[in-house]
């Protein structure tokens, strides 16, 4: 237990780490990237590292404005006519916190037998067998846990996916709010450690549900996967609207619903969550600042209070949730 919970406190220290290794590596990679220009990008991984592509690609596209997916690697694997289409050129991004995950070394052969494009490692661990097939690689150290649990690992290597569509897309705001991070999410910890604690300590819940838009889609179901294999119970994720066609039906006063907040469009949301009121769940909200709406109709909010943006601030959600997840492990006795 205790190893787990040093790991999610290390994050910031972490994350330092991963900024100056990636300068290091800085015009290396820009190079990389101006090589596949043309290429459309997809990000492949398994678990929590599909997860992350699911944030990485909806933020790359935003802010270079090309196409960019988030593909299970077992989708690379055993479908992949329904992932490449002819006459195009790919560059495969691979997260793998060890360099070894079987489906991830898979697609990535299969990127290069077939001749289909380009292919880049993030991961957590240098000199692995996915390295060897990878024709560059990107390597955060620090970050890899002892644990199965990925929690320092999983924000680290999206904080380098960050850095790099920064740079890509020559956005020096951008930039400079992700060298911010690790002051903030110390600054986080110290806030709201004891009362996540709190809040899984007193509340019983039977249904975790998790709601975002945009790249907090991505955020959302890997909080939905650390409340599922941390406290083994179930936990869902979708995006917010998509909640009302449906899911809403399994709601009742052991429901907690957390909804990650996007700034952009904070207004439709605090809209959705008036529909979810009435349904009887516990309802907690992340975001960056709160509102006199948004406190009514919550049962508990946790600011960010950053004052970076949205497309900066996913890895500070996660450690929140991460946290949450540890503690609500921790009050229905599972050992960690």
């Amino acid at each position: 237990m205790e190893k787990t919970i040093q790991e999610i406190l290390f994050q910031p220290h972490a994350w330092r780490k991963t900024i100056n290794a990636f300068n290091e590596q800085k015009n290396e990679i820009l190079n990389f990237f101006e090589n596949h220009r043309k290429a459309t990008i997809i990000m492949t991984g398994c678990g929590s590292s599909y997860y992350l592509p699911l944030i990485g690609s909806a933020l790359y596209t935003r802010f270079t404005g090309k196409e960019s997916m988030g593909i299970p690697a077992s989708e690379i694997l055993l479908n992949p006519e329904t992932v490449f289409a002819n006459d195009q050129e790919y560059l495969l991004i691979s997260i793998s916190r060890s360099g070894k995950t079987p489906e991830t070394l898979s697609a990535v052969r299969y990127m290069k037998d077939n001749g289909k494009g380009g292919t880049m490692l993030i991961s957590c661990t240098g000199q692995s067998e996915i390295a060897k097939y990878a024709d560059f690689s990107i390597i955060c150290p620090d970050a890899a846990e002892e644990t199965k649990y990925m929690t320092k690992s999983f924000t680290s290597m999206l904080l380098c996916f960050q850095l790099m569509t920064a740079c890509i897309s020559k956005n020096k705001l951008f930039e400079k709010e992700l060298l911010q991070l690790p002051e903030h999410g110390e600054r986080l910890i110290k806030e709201y450690q004891l009362s996540l604690q709190q809040l899984a300590n007193e509340k019983d819940f039977d249904l975790y549900v998790f709601l975002g838009h945009g790249p907090y889609f991505g955020v959302a179901s890997e909080a939905m996967l650390k409340t599922k294999e941390m406290a083994c119970t179930p936990a869902e994720a979708y995006h917010g609207m998509e909640f009302m066609h449906g899911p809403k039906y399994a709601v009742n006063r052991k429901t907690i619903i957390t909804c990650l907040m996007s700034e952009s469009i904070k207004k439709e949301e605090i809209e959705l969550l008036k529909k979810v009121k009435p349904l009887g769940g516990y309802i907690m909200v992340i975001c960056e600042n709160s509102t006199t709406e948004i406190t009514d109709l919550a049962n508990n909010v946790f600011e960010l209070k950053s004052g970076l943006s949205e497309n900066t601030t996913p890895v500070l959600s996660l450690l929140l949730t991460q946290l949450f997840g540890y503690y609500k492990a921790l009050a229905v006795g599972k050992d960690l």
